[in-house]
């Protein structure tokens, strides 16, 4: 049976068109093909969870040109950087409700849905994943990244207990569930498991391996990808989510190089691979599938992502599910792999 392969729009969703995390971006990702939808959440005051990259408003919404929330810009640690911005645990709801999304990218991507589209809570993503599925009469899933947890429970915010209760609402936990729960912490996940949640699980990887992976006494993202370390990982999650560049030798600026060993040593341990994030634009690609010298030009994506595909690759988490699918990976669907859509 050939191996099944999953194409994931990254957290946004088609981000690559839309302005990223809205509802918008999340729907057309599906209607361009991809099986699965990503999204990252962040808590509210009042303790609901909305979708942003991260929790800081200030690029991807138009909060500062709100005069009366001037007031709230403030400087915070958070995961040992500093940010100055807006904050989601510093607005109610109904605060954040009056945001409207902005294009956070502004000098690669197109801003004139920039005030269109407003920041969804988990709720409402969830049904709209619901609704999706039914309408298009295929399984449509949702890979749901944590941001942050330990800066959260610092702050008083248990993210897993709110994650919790908007999964029972909507019916979505269980072995069954179309919802993935992914983390870079994955001392998130552990207890979650130990509550008996069922639904799968991906930790994710930070591309340095020499960055310390919270909560784990010293360790860091590469003594967790080392044989040992990935069969730690597997006693709690099914899948790694590393990003590209510690999938291949290459770096930032070079050509893609050769496959790391990460590889053959996820697939040893039994884990399915996911990687983030796939982005056409020039400036985001490897000098061997740039074309032009445009950094915000589309270069060849769909053929990385096969490259990445060809060494092993489960899962492609892309802003440009469309040009993804258009090529060496649309053939993998229509060998019985399957493929989503998601971003992280």
């Amino acid at each position: 049976m050939p191996r099944r392969h999953s194409i994931t729009a990254s957290a946004p969703g088609a981000s690559g068109y839309l302005p990223e995390h809205t509802l918008a971006a999340y729907e057309l990702g599906i209607r361009l093909g991809v099986d699965a939808f990503e999204i990252d959440v962040v808590p509210t005051a009042d303790g609901q969870l909305v979708a942003r990259h991260e929790n800081d408003l200030t690029g991807s919404t138009d909060v500062a040109a709100h005069p009366e929330f001037a007031a709230r810009r403030t400087t915070k640690m958070i995961e040992g950087v500093r940010h100055t911005g807006w904050f989601t645990e510093d607005f109610t709801l109904a605060e954040i409700g009056t945001l409207r999304a902005r294009e956070p990218l502004p000098a690669l991507r197109s801003t004139e849905h920039d005030g269109q589209y407003a920041v969804p809570a988990l709720p409402e993503i969830l049904t709209l994943r619901a609704q999706l599925a039914q309408e298009m009469g295929r399984p449509v899933g949702l890979k749901l990244e944590v941001k942050s947890p330990v800066h959260f429970a610092g702050i008083g915010h248990a993210v897993e207990d709110l994650l919790l209760r908007d999964l029972a609402a909507a019916g979505m936990l269980g072995r069954e569930s179309p919802v993935e729960i992914m983390t870079f912490d994955l001392h998130h996940l552990r207890p979650l498991r130990e509550r008996g949640v069922e639904n799968g699980m991906v930790f994710l990887v930070e591309e340095d391996p020499s960055r310390p992976v919270p909560g784990e006494a010293g360790a860091t993202y590469g003594d967790l990808t080392t044989p040992a370390g990935l069969a730690r990982v597997r006693e709690t999650a099914q899948a790694l989510g590393p990003g590209r560049h510690a999938l291949f030798t290459g770096m930032p600026g070079t050509p893609l190089g050769e496959p790391r060993r990460l590889f053959t040593d996820a697939k040893a341990a039994g884990l399915r691979l996911d990687c983030w994030t796939f982005r056409a634009e020039n400036i985001f690609l490897p000098t061997d599938f740039t074309r032009g010298d445009d950094p915000a030009g589309l270069g060849d994506m769909a053929g990385l992502a096969a490259a990445y595909v060809r060494a092993g690759l489960d899962t492609v988490i892309t802003d440009h599910p469309d040009r993804v699918l258009a090529d060496g990976v649309r053939r993998s669907k229509a060998a019985g792999r399957r493929i989503c859509d998601a971003a992280t």
